[in-house]
């Protein structure tokens, strides 16, 4: 039985292969917008192949190039010559190719679904995933044709929209005001690396994003997930708490006195509902062992459940699995499938990443992208790298105590600097702080906010 007999379409196909014996715009069309996929009839689809393998597209030539393929005898000059003299105008191809590209793209379905049922009887996650990564990106009304105008035109339009509306940034904010006008907000699509040396507070500074950028999340559908490969979700828990109320982490120690504790019960008590409201969109998954397959099916079953991922923060990138022949061509499989995470979800992914050991040989120990841990593949693939630093990790006596500089050291489409922020370790937070020095690359801060 054919399981495709109702998503082909021989007289289409046909029907397409005489218009482009008709006349050159038309085999020039064909050869541009086809493919040898696209005919199901094997015939039909040996017939195109020659096409393709030749410059000017008569009878003669075809039948030459089938010749040359060893098809001529099976095919015949008189199938040949039927398909030529069945069409009398070629005005109807782009309709005949719409067709043929839409039943094909039906057909990748079909094969994709039992590729996947069969991925599923071998609970074959990472299977299933491709195979849905797959789908995501394919369409048979998906290659439309963009031109530079076209994209210039679409980007004033949105830039147009957003001044109209108020705002100030394009993407979700991260709360931290200098940060924002930078980087205009985390943009959708974009793969961001926040790195630093163990203890400078990344994994801090990373909660502290999410919470405000969920904040900023109107549809109800929208959501934050944050990947925790490190911390445990209690973790996570206490210092979001302490975080947003500037909580001293030690109310939550087991050896805090008894009227300590029965007031920070009262204050959770008071605070449940503010706390709810500003942090029940963000989803905590703290599975050690993860792989970006695993997390990808896990983002897959979110929206099963009409839940749309609108930022994914992990922590840290080091910590996920993957197969590779050495430790830098697996960093490097990560990061690439962290920024197709990002593309694939249309949303902004924040990963975290650890540092070499390079700062401290150094006498300025602020780390520069040459650090970044196992991988090349890590700033080649970032849109944008933050690297934090807090000079009193190194100098316990400097004048610098509770300050940390967070330095925009890479950002694909706007300026680079550094950024103040203020350290509160008592609640293991960060909040703005005023000050942004510019590289000598970025431009004038008066220019980036007439242009934001």
């Amino acid at each position: 039985m054919d399981a495709f007999k109702d998503l082909h379409s021989e007289e289409t196909e046909r029907a397409a292969l005489g218009c482009m014996f008709l006349d050159r715009s038309a085999a020039a069309l064909g050869k541009t917008m086809l493919l040898a996929e696209d005919f199901y009839t094997p015939m039909y689809r040996v017939i195109f192949e020659a096409m393709q393998g030749v410059e000017e597209i008569d009878a003669v030539t075809v039948m030459n190039e089938l010749a040359r393929r060893g098809e001529a005898e099976r095919i015949g000059i008189d199938r040949i010559a039927g398909i030529t003299h069945e069409i009398s105008t070629s005005v109807y191809l782009r309709s005949y190719i719409d067709d043929l590209k839409r039943l094909a793209y039906l057909r990748r379905v079909v094969r994709t679904a039992q590729e996947m049922a069969q991925a599923a009887y071998r609970q074959d996650i990472g299977g299933i995933d491709r195979s849905m990564a797959a789908m995501r990106g394919d369409g048979w009304g998906s290659a439309e044709i963009v031109t530079l105008a076209d994209a210039t035109e679409k980007h004033i339009r949105e830039i147009a929209a957003l001044r109209e509306s108020g705002k100030k940034i394009v993407g979700l904010p991260t709360g931290f005001t200098d940060l924002d006008l930078m980087l205009g907000g985390l943009r959708n699509g974009d793969f961001c690396i926040l790195a630093a040396r163990p203890s400078m507070g990344k994994s801090a500074l990373a909660l502290d994003i999410a919470k405000h950028a969920q904040k900023s999340m109107t549809e109800q559908a929208d959501r934050v997930v944050f990947f925790s490969l490190e911390m445990p979700d209690k973790s996570l828990g206490n210092r979001g708490y302490t975080s947003e109320f500037l909580i001293d982490n030690d109310r939550f120690a087991v050896g805090a006195n008894d009227a300590a504790w029965q007031e920070t019960l009262r204050g959770v008590a008071e605070n449940r509902a503010d706390y709810e409201s500003g942090a029940g969109r963000l989803i905590i998954r703290d599975e050690t062992g993860q792989t970006v397959e695993k997390m990808s099916a896990f983002l897959h079953g979110l929206q099963g459940q009409g839940i749309r991922p609108r930022f994914i923060v992990v922590d840290y990138l080091q910590l996920i699995v993957s197969k590779g022949q050495d430790r830098v061509r697996e960093v490097g499989n990560i990061s690439r499938g962290l920024k197709q995470m990002a593309k694939d979800w249309d949303c902004p992914v924040l990963a975290l990443s650890q540092l070499s050991r390079g700062p401290e040989g150094r006498a300025d120990h602020r780390p520069i992208l040459s650090d970044l841990r196992d991988s090349g593949d890590i700033e080649q693939d970032a849109d944008v790298i933050l690297f934090l630093y807090r000079d009193e990790y190194y100098y316990p006596d400097t004048e610098k105590k509770n300050t940390a500089e967070l330095n925009i050291a890479k950002q694909r489409n706007g300026p680079t600097g550094t950024i103040a922020l203020t350290w509160m370790p008592r609640s293991t937070t960060f909040r703005s702080a005023a000050g942004f020095h510019e590289t000598k690359e970025a431009p004038p801060k008066e220019w980036v906010q007439e242009h934001l």
